[in-house]
């Protein structure tokens, strides 16, 4: 029989990361038969390890933060708070997955996990009328910025917003949101991060700051405030801020004969509750028949690729990515739309390999292909 060594402080330090939730937890086991992931990620040993102070042996990292068993747990347990302080224990003791130490050297370096240089990073504005200071400032996420596919949904938010008459600013010299910096647990380095972010966007003195990423809306408007760097305006993701644009009347959609559904990403959905918004974007579209999949809302499936997952290139995780995929091709929709770059990129790159008959597109592209 195995021994655990028991740490009395690390008790302590999860018990804050999970505001007390921990204690509540009574093993019923919810959280492992719901995890999308299980059998490979044994969340119920590892919130019992969290109650009595033995440290993970590095079953965290599988986490896709997606915040699934939360949903299903019938005490409340914060159990991605929980999996998250493990993993700064884990960091601290360096013992981290390779590729997020790569991921890390790359922001330190470069001011993005992908490695891409820093002159090109406002590359995908190019061509479009956007300005130093403006009503609404983009926030682009990395993805959006430097990957060819993603840009395409940054330019269409852009012109989307124009002809709603909105003027755009975009931030020079803006860094990664620091996303997967926080997923690893590198507090310190996450600090200076936020600063830096925060000092270019007041430069702008924008009213409104709009986000592509759940991922970055999530780290501007909840976590960065956490470390003393707060937005010098409200955070919004476009998806909220175009659908009240819409519902006042200030954006008249086009038409788009397309049968459509939709994927509510993790971090817009369960980790913000924003569920309606991006279906009223769609619904306003005229000829648009808009399905839900089968999990819908609080109940979506993940793409995958979140808690660090889309990084570390998780192999276990492409059975969720592809179970989706297969709800969305159930649905008999032409269109699978959603509002997160990172479940564009895990589903479309998934669908190389499944082929089927369907096409990934971020929300803000389809008003804008209607308002063409």
């Amino acid at each position: 029989m195995a021994r655990l060594r028991i740490d009395f402080d690390l008790r302590s330090k999860l018990l804050r990361a999970s505001g007390g939730t921990i204690n509540l937890c009574y093993q019923c086991g919810s959280c492992t038969a719901s995890c999308l992931i299980s059998p490979g990620l044994p969340v119920r040993t590892i919130m019992r390890k969290a109650q009595i102070g033995a440290l993970d042996d590095g079953s965290s990292w599988k986490c896709l933060s997606c915040r699934y068993c939360e949903v299903t747990c019938p005490r409340g347990v914060r159990i991605s708070d929980v999996i998250r302080g493990y993993r700064i224990m884990l960091y601290e003791n360096k013992s981290v997955p390779e590729r997020l130490v790569e991921c890390l050297w790359k922001i330190y370096d470069y001011g993005n996990p992908l490695g891409a240089p820093r002159r090109e990073r406002l590359v995908w504005a190019k061509g479009l009328e956007v300005f130093s200071s403006g009503e609404a400032a983009i926030y682009s996420c990395c993805m959006n910025a430097y990957d060819k596919r993603l840009q395409y949904a940054a330019k269409s938010l852009v012109e989307v917003l124009l002809k709603a008459g909105i003027k755009v600013s975009v931030l020079e010299g803006e860094n990664c949101c620091g996303d997967v910096v926080y997923n690893t647990g590198e507090e310190y380095y996450l600090e200076e991060l936020a600063q830096s972010n925060i000092s270019v966007l007041e430069k702008l003195k924008p009213t409104v700051i709009l986000t592509l990423s759940p991922h970055c809306y999530n780290m501007l408007k909840n976590i960065y405030p956490r470390y003393g760097a707060k937005p010098p305006a409200p955070v919004l993701h476009y998806t909220q801020y175009i659908a009240e644009l819409i519902t006042s009347g200030r954006i008249k959609p086009g038409n788009l004969n397309a049968k459509v559904t939709y994927h509510d990403p993790c971090y817009l959905g369960r980790w913000s509750n924003i569920y309606e918004e991006p279906r009223t974007i769609i619904q306003h579209i005229n000829g648009v028949k808009f399905v839900e999949m089968e999990h819908n809302r609080e109940n979506s499936l993940c793409c995958g690729g979140g808690g660090g997952a889309f990084w570390m290139e998780n192999i276990e995780s492409r059975k969720v990515t592809r179970e989706r995929l297969t709800e969305a091709k159930n649905t008999e929709a032409e269109l699978m739309s959603t509002a997160c770059p990172y479940c564009i990129r895990m589903f479309e790159d998934e669908l190389k390999i499944v082929r089927y008959s369907i096409r990934v597109v971020d929300v803000v592209e389809i008003l804008r292909e209607s308002l063409r």
